[in-house]
Order: C-alpha cells, then structure tokens, then sequence
C-alpha cells in the first residue's frame, strides 16, 4: 500500500479534525439544553390542554347522565317492576338511553334495576342475569359513591347507584355508560417530537394513550407511583416525564425521549460534520495532487500489482516496494486455488444448465458449445425424464414444512442410487425431484423398461429410508436434448394422473388414456350441491357443510376427469368461499392465517391432500366466521322486523314483504324471528292486530266494520272470526263489557 502518501494525508486530517470537532461538541451541548428546557415548558401546556379535554367529556357524560336519571319518565319507572308487555315505557326508557350516544365518547349504556331484575341496553330489554358479569354489578354496589368513574382491563366505565340522594351499598338501580377508548384517545394530541401523552388509573395502570404511542416501560410507571404533588417533572433513561394528577386520582403523564429532544440540535451536529468532512476532502485532494507526481513510477507498478487480486494484513503494515514482492508470491500460490474453486462450482452450473434445458431457455446451438464442458452425452443418444413426487405427509412423522427437506434428502439419494454413467443430471424443480436418463441399449421398449427399473430402485430407497410413499412419472423416449422441456411436462403430466389410479405408483406417459374433456358439464351438474354447500357455510352448520362437502367431492370423482380440471372446480369453490367472506367484511387469508390461499392450495399434489386441506384448514375458520356473524345479525333482524309491524299493521304487510325490504330469503327470516321473539310472524302480527282492536273499541266510537278495514281484513266476518279465536267473544261483546 503507499504507506508513505497515506500518513502524509492522515497527519493533515487530524490537524484539522481536534479544533472542528471540539467547536462542534460544545455547540451540540449548549443548543440540546435549550432545545429541552423550551419541549419541557410546551409538553406542561400540552399536558394540561389534554387533561382539560378528557375531563371535559366526562363532564358532559355526567350531566348528561344526570340530567336522563332526574327526567320524569326514569323517575316515574324506574322502581317499577317491567315486563315486555310495557313496551311504549320500555321504548321511551331506551330512547333516552340511545341519545347518551350522541355525547363524546360513550360507546355503550346499560339501565338496570337490581330489585326488580330487568335491565335496558344495546339488547334491548332483557333480565339482569344477562349482564356480561354478575359480580361486578356487586362490586359497583359496595363503592361507598353514588357517582364514580372506574378505569380498568374491562374498559372505561361511569356508573350511577340509584337513588342518588342517600349512599347505600345496597343500591335499588344502576346506570352504566360504557365509554370508548378509541374516541378518548383521539382526544389525546400530541405530535411525535413531543413524545406520547398516556393516563394512568388510580392503581397506576395505563389505560388511554395518543395514537401510536409505545409500550411504557417499568422505568417510567414506578417514579409516577411515588407521586404526591399535583403536577411535576422528573427525567428518567433516555427519557423526560410531565405529569399531572386529576381530581379522580387520575395521573397524566407525557413521555418524550430525550433523544428526540435534541434532534434540533442533532442538526447542527450534522453541518458540523460537513464542514470537516469538506475541510478533509480539500486537504486529502490538495495532498494527493502534490504527492502523486513524486510516486507516479511507483504507482504504475503497484496499479499493476493490484489488478492480480486484494493485499493481505500483513502486507498492509509493509511499504510498497515489499507489497509488490508479496503480490508475485501471492499469485503463484492462489493460482491452485483458483482452479480448485473452479471444478468445486461446475456440479451447481451443470444444475442450472440442466434447469435451463427443462425450462426450454437452451438452444441447440448452446448446447452443442456447452455439452461437452458439463459432461453430456453425445448427440443422439436415447434419454428420458422421470420426475418424483411425495404423495402425501399424512399418517407420517413429517410436518408440511419438512417437504422441501425431504425432496432434498430423495434428491441424494437418486444422486447415489444411479450410476453416473445413466443419470445425466437431476435437480429439483416446483416441488419435484426431476431427472435426466440415459441407457447403452438401442430398443425402446428395453430402454423405457430399464428406466421403470430404476424407478422402482428410487420408490424401494426412499421408502426404506424415509418410510415415504411417492409417485414417479416417466416421459416418453427422446434422442434431441431440446426436446427435454417436452419430456418433463409428459412426466408430470403422468403424475396428474394419480387422480384416477391412486397414489406410490410408477406412470408411464405412453400408458396415459385420453380423456374426454367434461369440465364444463361437470361444473354445471354441481352447482345444486353447490348452492346446499353455500347455504350451509352462510349459517355456520358444520355438521351440514361438511355433508355436502363430502358429496360434492364424491360427485366429482365419479366422473373420469384429470387433475387439471379437478384444481379447477375445486379453485372455483375457493373464490366462492372467499366472495362470500369479503361480503360479511372479512378476509380469507387471514381467517387461515396465510398470505395467498392459492399459493397454499397449488402446493397440493392430490386429491387426498386438497380434500384433506379443505377439512382441516379452510372450512372450519371459515364456518366459525359466518357462525359469528350469524349470531350478532339474529337480534338486530328480529326488532327490524318489529318496528315493521309496529308501523305497518295497517297496510298489507306480509312476512314476503318484510324479507324483500331486508333483502334476505323469507324461510331465514322466519326462523330467525321464531328463534329470537318466541313466536311466528303471522301470530305475532295477529295478536297486535287484535291488541289494537282492543284499544279502539275502548276508546273510539269507530264501528267494527272501520275498525276491520282500518287493521287491512278484507270484511268483518274474517276480522270477527279471528277476534273471537284470540279472545273468546265477538268485538260487540268485548266493547259491552
């Protein structure tokens, strides 16, 4: 190396880096005190601004909350004792429970009547058993307030214990507002560089937090449990902490890292380290200059020596003149090395050569100048293409990751089974040990049985040492080496056919039988089965999906179709199932936890595998999914369908008419409003009928004619008939009595 004109250019260098570097130092002290001094003070604003905010919603929810509970209708019902049947005060009850909604933040609410066991919500009215957890309305009874908030794992929550005036632990009501963690933390603005805003409850656990801010650590958390003053800062690793404690013992504290603190003044830092970095550059080059004239003979030489390979450590603390004598040295010595490396790298080329060759990128010019290079045989010479695939890893002690290892231990084992002479070359290739045969013997028939021979040799090892059961299709004879890529599509396309003949057998290309191409018609006569097995998925019936499952496979392998057209329907299958979760707003691929489900599905090689996958990994998330959003759709589908008779029993409502409104099939919905209010549609709509009948005859003087032809019966003998059913007399007798 030029020892010499290096020294020269690092002595100039260091005279100018002490002076830059130390101005440079105490710039960055000095501009990071200030920069820190100035976030402290903005963060306490800040701080302040949101604790303002967040106290101010909770404010309004207890006005709001206060304001519900002290109106007449809560006072005059709140100590009765309900049934379904005062529905016009359960509505009013709900209705004001509804508009707590529109305040800021409040995501849920729950009026229950501990002594009279009824509770109003998002459910609707239902007994107070149906409470999520029993034990924490126990709990919120024992709170010696009348009024509290409560921060914890299960959310963030106001509760009200009724009546208000005396404290009791034994509290006749309760009003719980659920409020939204997401809608509070929006509330908490804080940008990055000024660090994360979090709120810690009373047993200092944190439970809101600005969008984006990062897991407090322990270091932070136990300074601020030790806190008694109402506001102060402390610094802690890396880290400056504002806080502020709340009149609910609440503490608010900002997090911001000392290191972004200083990034202002990082900058400086950084220009500072330009200007020595454009000082060195104009003395590093004004040196070179002067120096290269003086070495300019010797660098010619040594330009030379550096062209033969890289110099060594211990050439490195030598002047130049001994580099150029370890240079000749070292070129004689790596020379063997060299052809060493060269013969190691001919086994991976004549790999990829032959990957080249199947891929049909090989032309017969190329290979005529490489053949001889990577040990081909010569020209004409029969060959043929036997192409190994694992059938299966079930009832084995391999998991599916274990398969690329697999083909790689079959891969040596066909390397060291087969004489060199015959294999010409094997590799793997998508999920296939492929190989390139040759034999001595001219006929046909003789060579194609010298290939199943070795064949079984490879089924026997592998079975032997991997207790695996494979598949192995053999191409027909070739003698063109581009025909190669032909030769390899007939193996696999041999292989396809395990479909019909099974699995750990040897298929011949030439023993392949045409088959009649039926996939249209075959897809046509499934879609039945297939609209059962839709059906059955939508409603989450296990039982029912795999049913049908089952006779849709059935269906298809009775008819003689290839593996081909098999994938097919069973992909179209796919996309109906993944059309069906994109509807309900969910997605495929993260039910099965993968990134492509067709990449998962390609990798299945038969029939036994795809149905075995379709079982075990794609149905059941599948059928838990639309099971889930079933449910949740039950109740809101059942008061839809109230409030439609509510307001429309009247006109000429049907149960037809109220599926078209909802968009969904009359029998689902009929089942679903059995299920969920006890009784039919028609029954239901009859008996309110003839409640409001009830109600007129008492009330009005309308006749019985404009009473039937104002509730939509067609004449008073059918409205009279069905009045006497429910009731026992005629409307004339029941308005009399």
């Amino acid at each position: 190396m030029p020892t010499y004109l290096y020294r020269m250019i690092l002595f100039a260098m260091l005279l100018v880096a002490i002076p830059v570097t130390t101005i440079g130092m105490i710039s960055y002290h000095i501009s990071s005190q200030d920069i820190e001094k100035k976030v402290k003070e903005s963060n306490s604003q800040i701080l302040l601004q949101n604790q303002m905010r967040i106290e101010q919603v909770l404010k309004n929810v207890e006005m709001g909350a206060v304001q519900y509970l002290n109106s007449p209708l809560v006072t005059d019902n709140l100590y009765n004792a309900l049934t379904q049947d005062d529905f016009q005060t359960i509505t009013s009850l709900a209705k004001g429970l509804y508009n707590l909604h529109s305040l800021s933040g409040v995501a849920d609410t729950h009026l229950i009547n501990l002594e009279k066991d009824w509770m109003i919500s998002n459910l609707g009215f239902t007994r107070t058993a149906d409470y999520s957890d029993k034990n924490r309305l126990q709990d919120y009874a024992k709170n010696p307030k009348n009024l509290f908030w409560l921060a914890d794992e299960y959310g963030i929550r106001m509760i009200v214990k009724l009546p208000m005036i005396a404290p009791s632990a034994a509290p006749k009501a309760l009003l719980i507002i659920e409020m939204s963690k997401t809608e509070l933390e929006k509330g908490l603005a804080q940008t990055k560089q000024l660090g994360d805003i979090y709120v810690l409850n009373r047993e200092h656990i944190p439970f809101l937090s600005n969008a984006g801010a990062d897991y407090i650590s322990d270091s932070i958390l136990e300074p601020l449990k030790k806190v008694t003053d109402a506001n102060g800062y402390y610094e802690g690793k890396n880290t400056a902490v504002n806080y502020r404690v709340s009149s609910n013992s609440w503490i608010y504290a900002s997090v911001v890292s000392i290191d972004q603190v200083t990034m202002e003044s990082k900058k400086i830092a950084l220009v500072t380290i330009n200007v020595c970095l454009i000082v060195f550059l104009v003395i590093a080059s004004a040196a070179f200059y002067v120096s290269r004239r003086m070495y300019s003979p010797i660098r010619r030489l040594f330009q030379t020596m550096e062209q033969f390979g890289g110099e060594t450590t211990e050439s490195r603390r030598k002047d130049e003149f001994a580099y150029i004598e370890d240079r000749f040295n070292a070129l004689f010595r790596t020379r063997k090395q060299f052809q060493q490396q060269l013969q190691g790298q001919t086994g991976q080329m004549k790999e990829f050569f032959l990957l080249k060759l199947f891929m049909g990128q090989v032309t017969e010019s190329e290979f005529a100048f490489k053949c001889e290079t990577y040990g081909f045989a010569e020209k004409g010479k029969p060959m043929g293409v036997i192409a190994l695939q694992i059938d299966s890893l079930q009832d084995t002690r391999y998991m599916e990751s274990d398969k690329e290892l697999l083909l790689f231990a079959i891969h040596n084992i066909v390397s060291e089974l087969l004489p060199a002479n015959r294999l010409l070359g094997s590799l793997l290739l998508d999920q296939s040990q492929v190989s390139l045969l040759t034999g001595d013997v001219e006929d046909l028939q003789e060579l194609q049985l010298s290939f199943h021979q070795a064949a079984e040799e490879i089924k026997s090892k592998v079975h032997e040492l991997l207790q695996l059961k494979v598949s192995i299709g053999i191409s027909r004879v070739f003698s063109r080496y581009t025909d190669a890529m032909n030769a390899h599509a007939e193996a696999l396309e041999a292989l396809k056919r395990r479909i019909r003949l099974g699995s750990d057998i040897i298929i011949h290309y030439d023993d392949i039988e045409t088959v009649h191409e039926n996939s249209k018609h075959l897809a046509a006569s499934l879609n039945y089965l297939e609209d059962y097995f839709v059906n059955a998925l939508k409603t989450g019936d296990s039982t029912s999906t795999f049913e049908h499952f089952d006779k849709y496979v059935a269906l298809i392998m009775e008819r003689e179709i290839r593996f081909n057209d098999f994938q097919f329907v069973m992909i179209e299958l796919i996309t109906e199932i993944h059309g069906l979760v994109q509807q309900q707003g969910g997605k495929l691929e993260g039910l099965i936890d993968t990134k492509s489900v067709l990449h998962s599905f390609m990798k299945l090689n038969t029939v036994q595998d795809i149905t075995s996958w379709f079982k075990t990994d794609l149905l059941p998330p599948a059928l838990a999914f639309f099971k889930g959003r079933a449910d949740s759709q039950y109740i809101n589908l059942a008061h839809q369908m109230l409030t439609m008779i509510h307001e429309g029993f009247e006109q000429d409502i049907s149960l037809e008419s109220c599926a078209a409104q909802l968009k969904y099939h009359p029998v689902y919905v009929s089942r679903v409003f059995k299920k969920e209010i006890g009784v039919t549609f028609i029954d239901y709509l009859t008996n309110y009928r003839v409640n409001m009948a009830k109600k007129w005859l008492k009330e009005t003087d309308m006749k019985i004619s404009e009473v039937a032809e104002r509730l939509n019966y067609a004449n008073s003998t059918g409205f009279i008939r069905t009045f006497r059913k429910l009731t026992g007399m005629t409307p004339g007798q029941y308005r009399d009595t």
